[in-house]
């Protein structure tokens, strides 16, 4: 009987975080099992964000380093190396990037192992096909299926139809959701690394009791409530008409908002507390109003274009991914008669791989090495932007002879 099994080496550093993960994929048919994961990540707190060279300087003296402590912790060497290596080609910050696929392209050549540039998209988006600790006894999604993909640069409703094809149905036209999230938590004087994070952990302690008198005042008019803060949905003001036809994501005016009422109003511990509920529960209820937009423009109703018919999962991941308040308004909103009259399946990631990790890197690098049987040249340079859509368009994809593939699956015969 033909048994295949091979180690899979891993590295991710788009942004801030330095990642490095060994994955077996001891199975043709199932996910491969995740060996080892390892992350550092810049402390960027007291900068007012992330500087793109200091995250350089940052991945330049930490993604070796990692990357010896995994591999000494396997018993991997030169002499025992990982038999593929995946690593992230774009999008993200140039330098961020070519601080990994410049060491992946050096472990390449020294091993004679082929190397894997891998879209960071992708790999958030293919994360739901590992197995879920918060969901045991669910499946990966089926063809075709909805991926909501929202971070720290990147906010997108994507169709999915196969591994290669991808269509954007929703995309931002200013910046992403969790920049979004990260800098209204730093005018409202929240502290730390990750500030959607801090924003999301400052609401949750608020008493059961201030997040319902939150939750039932109105802010359509300054008359309305008494914090004289006032929000609305983007896109669903009287310019826009009654639904909003625009399909676009915008979560810029959040920050406005904030910024103009800072100049008018002195801001009490108790109406920090309401602007940063209200603030998340409308960026988030945003994404849920142009998600429900979708549906009924694509979706298998009447007058719609039948975009979606046959769509019975939905996928919702990256770092934004990870807040249980969003899950829980995708799921309590999102499901309903809109796609063949059947509830949506929801896929979320463990929050572990919600935020950005070299496990999913692993994953969608396996996935195109084996199914579309392509790996990168060693030529290739980092994209800084790289539309999910254009996946196959992107210079450097090799064709890997079967024979590569067989030596790097390490085909053997194994009696009973």
């Amino acid at each position: 009987m033909a048994r295949r099994s091979y180690i899979v080496l891993a590295l991710e550093s788009s942004c801030d975080d330095s990642c490095v993960a060994l994955l077996d994929k001891f199975s043709p048919v199932k996910p491969p099992r995740i060996i080892d994961h390892f992350k550092k990540t810049l402390n960027s707190a007291d900068l007012g964000g992330i500087v793109p060279t200091e995250a350089y300087k940052y991945h330049m003296s930490t993604i070796s380093k990692l990357t010896n402590e995994l591999l000494l912790k396997h018993n991997l060497n030169s002499k025992n190396p990982p038999d593929l290596i995946c690593v992230t080609r774009g999008p993200g910050m140039s330098g961020s990037l070519s601080s990994s696929t410049e060491f992946a392209k050096g472990l390449s050549v020294a091993w004679n192992v082929p190397l894997v540039g891998v879209h960071h998209m992708l790999g958030h988006l293919l994360t739901a096909f590992l197995s879920k600790s918060n969901q045991p006894k669910l499946g990966p999604p089926n063809y075709p299926f909805l991926s909501l993909l929202c971070s720290g640069g990147h906010t997108m409703l994507v169709l999915s139809k196969s591994l290669i094809d991808h269509e954007i149905i929703i995309n931002t036209n200013d910046i992403a959701v969790g920049d979004s999230l990260d800098k209204c938590a730093r005018e409202l004087g929240l502290y730390g690394n990750m500030l959607g994070k801090e924003l999301e952990m400052f609401i949750d302690n608020f008493t059961p009791e201030e997040k319902e008198e939150f939750g039932h005042i109105d802010v359509d008019s300054k008359v309305s409530n008494k914090y004289n803060f006032t929000i609305k949905l983007p896109y669903l003001t009287p310019k826009h008409g009654q639904h909003g036809n625009n399909l676009k994501f915008s979560f810029a005016q959040f920050l406005s908002n904030i910024l103009g009422y800072k100049k008018e109003n002195k801001i009490d511990e108790t109406t920090r507390k309401f602007i940063a509920f209200k603030t998340q529960e409308f960026i988030f209820d945003h994404m849920v109003d142009r998600i429900n937009k979708s549906f009924k423009l694509h979706g298998n109703e009447f007058k719609s274009d039948g975009k979606f018919i046959g769509v019975k999962d939905f996928v919702c991941s990256g770092g934004v991914a990870a807040n249980q308040t969003l899950r829980n308004k995708l799921s309590n909103n999102l499901k309903g008669d809109l796609i063949d009259t059947e509830s949506l399946t929801f896929h979320f990631p463990d929050l572990a791989l919600c935020t950005d990790n070299a496990v999913m890197i692993g994953l969608a690098g396996i996935e195109i090495f084996e199914k579309l049987k392509l790996k990168t040249d060693l030529s290739f340079t980092p994209i800084r932007k790289w539309p999910i859509n254009e996946l196959l368009k992107a210079d450097g994809w090799i064709k890997v002879e079967d024979e590569e593939i067989n030596r790097v699956n390490r085909v053997n015969t194994v009696c009973k």
